[in-house]
């Protein structure tokens, strides 16, 4: 039995993602042979070469000679300023892969460059798909990816799919001669919708007799949405893996390899006798049984990061789970910490694999007891890390300090809002003046921070959202303290998410289910009081505007794996030099 284990793009390249590692070492561990690969990266690879943009020009100018009026004129223009950048931008792309996979990666005019010149390049081959677009880390077409017909649509459009038309010529022979009986697709985002349903259609037209499943965050929450009638996927899909895959990946092999009941396979959605049906209970991993990540075998020269920086997680779940706004805590069902022995072990045994010291926890926030324990251990382990972490007021200025001392260079928090009666309704747990004592904690400390803040919050209003943005804004000392970054986000009501069981105790007049979306991961509202939705939009695109004149994106807004290598390498510069880097 041989599983290939698949990760679709559009995702960030600084580093690998935890879901294919965690399967993978699991499966290992009990005998399968697995082969993962990042697609999403091999992607970006083979995109962004000279060789293929002499070829996508060859097109372009094809496309081009055709005229005017066979084009929509936006891409017509499009068309033209490729034909006129694309050989300048393909002259360099090899240049900035190497910029950010170098010690250039580390000059912050040169980083800019570079990512720039990528999004560039990869906006001017894709004139060919107008009106689609992909980016370093997403992609978008006319198309709605809440909408199953019109993702049908998207994966068979040859015109406008660029994943289509790449994945035939570059990815599909390969996969097929790796010979697997089983597929498994991870898509964990919106962004990696059609891309990753694209490449499983291709192969199951290749090879009927592959089994391709589909996991990840993004279909766990549309467990009813394919219980009640979504069945478009199953003609290519032949299942799909909700919440935890671990258990569920091994009982699937082991039941191809026999008997052939699907029905023993837990956690699995698939079509029987013309009927969608659920494998329930779930299972619920242990996860102080569960093996370290395994790495082993994905392509790290790739990435667009000078070192590793390795996701590990101390728990599955989230301890606190009572944000009224939020469905994180859906994914896992309960939360489990693991064992500071065992956290101990994974990062050990990454460490010496992979030859690096840099790792990121990717909990959904890590308890104040597990710092404290954590605080103890990681010293020994010289490595720098960065972590969410709730604004509580065990966060206190010792354990701030311990943390320092332990590895951290940065500390992740959903503040969310900073008027009380807003984080109240939150249900947040935490008091504004905790807020404002553990930021200055952390920049006498030498901890950087990310800060999350929510614009739009049922019942917010205009003024309590400018407050928030104030408070942060205002700061000048926080603002320029090196490695901060700050992201406002749009109020968006999420399925599964405490808000929609109460709708009218958050000043709600109605909630709907978008009619022609049946893949929505969300509801459209009516307010009786605070900002309507297109009121927080609005708002939201002008507190954005304000955040970007303020902060550079670069690196620290760009992406938090690239931010924890500039950290280390300013503070370690400054500190040689005697001088105190914060």
């Amino acid at each position: 039995m041989k599983i290939l284990l698949l990760f679709p793009p559009s995702w960030l390249p600084s580093q690998p993602f935890l879901s294919l590692p965690a399967l993978t070492g699991f499966l290992r561990a009990q005998g399968i042979e697995v082969i993962q690969r990042d697609i999403n990266i091999e992607f970006l690879e083979t995109i962004l070469r000279e060789k293929k943009a002499q070829k996508f020009f060859s097109r372009i100018k094809q496309e081009l000679n055709k005229g005017p009026i066979r084009h929509h004129m936006d891409k017509y223009n499009l068309l033209r300023e490729a034909v006129e950048y694309l050989p300048l931008a393909s002259e360099r792309i090899e240049e900035a892969k190497d910029v950010l996979r170098s010690e250039g990666f580390y000059d912050i005019e040169k980083y800019a460059e570079s990512l720039a010149l990528i999004d560039k390049y990869l906006e001017l081959v894709g004139a060919l798909y107008y009106p689609s677009t992909v980016s370093v880390y997403t992609n978008s077409t006319r198309y709605s990816v809440y909408s199953s017909s019109d993702l049908i649509s998207a994966i068979e459009d040859e015109e406008e799919n660029i994943f289509l038309d790449f994945f035939r010529e570059h990815f599909l022979s390969s996969i097929l001669d790796i010979r697997p009986n089983i597929v498994g697709i991870s898509i964990t985002s919106t962004s990696q919708l059609l891309p990753g349903l694209t490449l499983a259609r291709l192969i199951k037209r290749a090879n009927p007799d592959i089994h391709i499943t589909v996991g990840g965050s993004i279909f766990t929450k549309l467990i009813d949405n394919l219980l009640l009638g979504v069945d478009a996927f199953f003609s290519f899909v032949d299942s799909f893996v909700v919440f935890e895959g671990e258990h569920a990946l091994l009982e699937l092999a082991n039941q191809l390899s026999g008997g052939k009941d699907l029905s023993k396979v837990p956690n699995l959605v698939y079509k029987t006798d013309g009927r969608v049906t659920i494998n329930e209970p779930f299972y619920i991993e242990d996860v102080n049984n569960l093996p370290t990540p395994d790495y082993n075998g994905l392509p790290f020269g790739l990435y667009h990061s000078p070192r590793p920086v390795l996701p590990v997680q101390t728990s599955r779940g989230c301890y606190w789970g009572k944000c009224t706004f939020c469905n994180l805590h859906y994914d896992h069902r309960y939360y489990r910490p693991k064992g500071i022995d065992f956290i101990v072990r994974d990062i050990q045994t990454l460490k010496e694999r992979h030859q690096t010291n840099y790792f990121f926890f990717a909990d959904e926030c890590i308890p104040i007891s597990t710092l404290k324990r954590l605080v103890k251990v990681l010293p020994d382990l010289h490595i720098k890390w960065i972590g969410g972490v709730r604004l509580e007021e065990g966060l206190t200025r010792e354990l701030t300090r311990d943390v320092r001392r332990a590895g951290c260079l940065k500390l992740v928090f959903g503040m969310e809002s900073y008027s009380q009666r807003v984080l109240n309704l939150m249900q947040k747990g935490i008091k504004r003046e905790t807020v404002k004592r553990i930021l200055e904690d952390c920049l006498e400390e030498g901890v950087a921070t990310h800060i999350y803040t929510i614009v739009g919050f049922p019942t917010e209003t205009i003024a309590e959202a400018i407050e928030s943005v104030n408070f942060i804004l205002e700061n000048k000392r926080l603002v320029s303290s090196r490695g901060f970054s700050f992201l406002p986000c749009l109020y968006e009501m999420e399925k599964h998410s405490p808000i929609t069981l109460n709708p009218s105790a958050y000043g709600l007049r109605r909630i709907m289910a978008p009619s022609k979306d049946d893949l929505s991961l969300g509801y459209a509202y009516e307010v009786k009081e605070g900002l309507s939705p297109q009121e927080a939009e609005a708002l939201h695109e002008a507190i954005m505007h304000r955040v970007n004149e303020t902060i550079s994106p670069f690196p620290y807004n760009y992406s938090m794996s690239d931010g924890l290598l500039y950290i280390d390498r300013h503070s370690a510069r400054t500190m040689e030099a005697g001088k105190n880097p914060y």
